[in-house]
Order: structure tokens, then sequence, then C-alpha cells
């Protein structure tokens, strides 16, 4: 079993050697894995029904920072920060927006393949 395991974690860095799916997941609190394909997974991301559990409206800003430690890189401002992971398929961003007391109003996904320059809004609970 051991094995099996070891084998299908070699698949996955190979097929996304920089990033993975699980850490985002992690991040997120959405059920996702590293055997999916690109495709999927973003799609599974940006689906309507991709609603994360570990961040929530008004969350304070240092617990929401804290969901993605495992990005490639974190860029902290004023009232955002951006937080990227590595794909062969380009980069993924979440923009995570504060208000003035640092409390989380909005998440953004961002990537090449969605249209629009603010990038789409997973919804929060």
């Amino acid at each position: 079993m051991f094995i099996i395991h070891l084998l299908n974690q070699i698949r996955a860095r190979w097929r996304y050697p920089g990033s993975m799916p699980e850490e985002i997941a992690s991040a997120l609190g959405v059920g996702l894995s590293n055997q999916m394909s690109f495709e999927d997974f973003f799609n599974r991301l940006t689906s309507p029904h991709c609603n994360p559990s570990h961040l929530t409206r008004l969350m304070p800003r240092s617990l929401a920072e804290a969901q993605f430690q495992n990005a490639t890189h974190c860029e902290k401002f004023h009232r955002a920060t951006i937080c990227s992971y590595s794909f062969p398929q380009g980069w993924l961003e979440f923009k995570l927006h504060f208000d003035d007391h640092n409390l989380l109003r909005r998440l953004y996904i961002h990537h090449h393949s969605i249209p629009t320059d603010q990038g789409q809004e997973l919804l929060l609970k």
C-alpha cells in the first residue's frame, strides 16, 4: 500500500513540478486531488459550487493569510494580499481583499485563462 501511495506521489510531482492541487485544497478547504488534470482542477476551483470552508467573510487577516503558507509567493499590500502558485499551465493567484479593520471581505482567483482583469470571485461564507 505504501508503494502505491509513493508511486502516486511521484506521478503527481511529475505532473505538477511546482505547486500541487492539494496545497490549494488545504488552503481553501475544498476537495481537490493531485491526481486530477489541471483542467479538471481549474474547473472545480472556478465553478460556482466551490465554497472555501477554511476562509470566511470577516476573518482576521492574520488567519486568512496563514491558510496560504504553502504558496510559492505571497505579496502583502495595504488592503490586499496576493498568494501565487506555480503550475506548468501558468501562475494561479489568489487575491484576498481586506477592509480598514483587516477583515477578509473578498477572495478572487486569477489565471491567464480568466478573461477579466479582476479575476473570478470565490464566494465566502
